[in-house]
């Protein structure tokens, strides 16, 4: 039997949080731009942002995919761990997935200067809805490539994760599992509201351009 099951659901799901939070905070961006040896900084260069996608542009492809790779582990892992090895509901599992996008957003260990999270929420994502991420990682590069030249390695992430959630509700999971689905994805909505709002403003001047 769970012992988290004779404790305070409240607490639980606090503990759940922190230790989610605890794993998040691990910035593999900073960490492996400072092992690269080129000096670079990811929280001045590119578009600043300590990432995969920016330490792929900045530092180098193979610290980038890597960077991404162990950005979704930090939250894949920890759920796997929590649901496979100690019994943890799907809500247990789910709200350490959305502590591991809070860590990345603010992360403990480097000053709550974070990311936006979208390989964290990949993680999260791949545990809770594995077939429609897999979807959204054949369909969605095909899309992007097909109307966009530009920014695409910053397109594609967004359109797998917003792709991944639609689907979502073709494939009717649990209601557990979509509420910690739109949970975590809001999280990371949050952490991409500046780049999101500059999209927005510069919509009408793109308008103006055609």
């Amino acid at each position: 039997m769970n012992a988290l099951n004779t404790m305070n659901p409240e607490i639980v799901g606090l503990l759940c949080i922190v230790a989610g939070y605890l794993c998040g905070s691990i910035m593999f961006a900073p960490i492996f731009a400072k092992l690269s040896g080129r000096g670079t900084d990811v929280y001045t260069n590119g578009n600043r942002n300590p990432g995969a996608a920016n330490t792929f542009r900045t530092v180098g492809r193979a610290w980038g995919i890597l960077t991404g790779i162990l950005d979704a582990a930090k939250a894949f892992v920890p759920m796997l761990v929590s649901s496979r090895i100690l019994g943890f509901s799907t809500v247990q599992v789910g709200l350490i997935g959305i502590g591991a996008v809070i860590g990345h957003g603010y992360p403990l260990y480097f000053g709550f200067k974070g990311g936006r999270g979208a390989a964290t929420l990949m993680g999260v994502y791949a545990f809770l809805i594995p077939y429609e991420l897999l979807i959204s990682f054949v369909v969605a590069p095909i899309i992007i490539f097909s109307f966009f030249r530009k920014n695409v390695s910053l397109r594609i992430p967004s359109t797998i994760l917003t792709m991944s959630a639609i689907l979502m509700l073709a494939f009717h999971p649990s209601a557990e599992v979509e509420s910690m689905v739109i949970a975590a994805g809001l999280c990371t909505l949050y952490f991409s509201r500046k780049p999101i709002w500059q999209f927005i403003v510069s919509i009408p001047s793109r308008i103006g351009k055609r």
